[in-house]
């Protein structure tokens, strides 16, 4: 038999009290998968730039040491762009520059004529530098990215040094 004093009366608090608290933990929830999306898709574009820099300053490296002999390694200018210059044999030479927002590539016979934007785009970048200090024989490459960050590296050349 129920009486008045056994029998819990329903009331709406505890009730909008669980809802409450469920819809702010749910609330917490999203907004912690948010920040963390963000931030996971900020690193891995910052892996992917850093790891393009890396690819191409090795290519870039790996390509000046397989031509590293006497005289194969030049800097020459056309239309005012400062070109790296590889002899790879009496017939061909690559030239590596910066032109329209890329670094690039071109392997050309001797003597012929070429346009700036022929190359072969390596990749894209703010801006590419690179010196030669022949006294020293050493390589310095500068690389900018799109973000404004410059990453460098300096190769020393084993072939005969200037004298």
């Amino acid at each position: 038999m129920l009486t008045k004093s056994n029998v819990s009366a329903f009331t709406l608090i505890p009730v909008l009290f669980v809802l409450t608290l469920f819809l702010l933990l749910s609330a917490l929830s999203v907004s912690v998968i948010l920040a963390g999306s963000a931030v996971h898709e900020k690193i891995s574009a910052d892996m992917d730039e850093n790891y393009e820099r890396r690819v191409t300053f090795s290519y870039l490296s790996t390509k000046i040491r397989q031509n590293d002999k006497t005289g194969t390694i030049f800097v020459e200018q056309k239309d005012g762009v400062k070109m790296l210059a590889i002899k790879e044999n009496d017939f061909e030479t690559t030239y590596i520059y910066y032109f329209d927002g890329y670094v690039r590539e071109i392997l050309v016979d001797a003597d012929t004529a070429f346009e700036l934007d022929w190359g072969d785009g390596l990749i894209k970048a703010g801006g590419f530098d690179f010196s030669f200090d022949e006294t020293k024989n050493e390589i310095e490459m500068s690389l900018t990215d799109s973000g404004g960050e410059i990453q460098s590296t300096k190769l020393c050349l084993r072939s005969k040094r200037a004298t």
